[in-house]
């Protein structure tokens, strides 16, 4: 803002360039019901350089997406199990935030928010009380999550 130069000007104008052909793109709105819904997923070791995983979640306010966030992780993980417990700990975060939200504007849910994970591992040690030795490397998203299962979060 200070020192404008070339480059800038290029770049603003390349900007208004693309806003001005995608006016008409949008996310649709409807009416619909006001049931929190997450999906979240991640690809394990999914950059070929760095080995690192993606993580990915999206969630929907009934039929209308109001959230979505695709992210490398920060550190390689050590298994499939580890990339999506990640996926899922980001996701649960943002669901309590949006839940929190929603309750601001004085809509309450007597059901807690579905996290949806394709992952079948993920999902029966999400369930299951006893935590596996194996699995230590995950320990603080794991009890996130049983907390948070607990706790009819999600």
């Amino acid at each position: 803002m200070h020192n404008p130069n070339v480059n800038h000007a290029y770049l603003l104008k390349r900007l208004l360039r693309y806003i001005k052909w995608t006016l008409a793109f949008g996310l649709p709105i409807t009416k619909s019901t006001l049931q929190l819904r997450t999906f979240s997923d991640a690809d394990w070791a999914g950059d070929p350089i760095t080995r690192k995983s993606t993580s990915g979640y999206c969630t929907f306010l009934g039929h209308n997406l109001i959230s979505w966030t695709v992210k490398k992780q920060k550190i390689v993980s050590r298994s499939s199990t580890e990339s999506e417990y990640r996926a899922l700990a980001a996701a649960t975060a943002d669901i309590l935030w949006l839940q929190r939200l929603i309750a601001d504007f004085r809509i309450t849910s007597a059901e807690p928010t579905n996290l949806y994970c394709d992952n079948t591992s993920v999902i029966a040690l999400a369930h299951n009380p006893v935590f596996q030795a194996q699995t230590k490397h995950i320990e603080i998203d794991h009890r996130f999550l049983r907390d948070n299962i607990q706790n009819n979060s999600i």
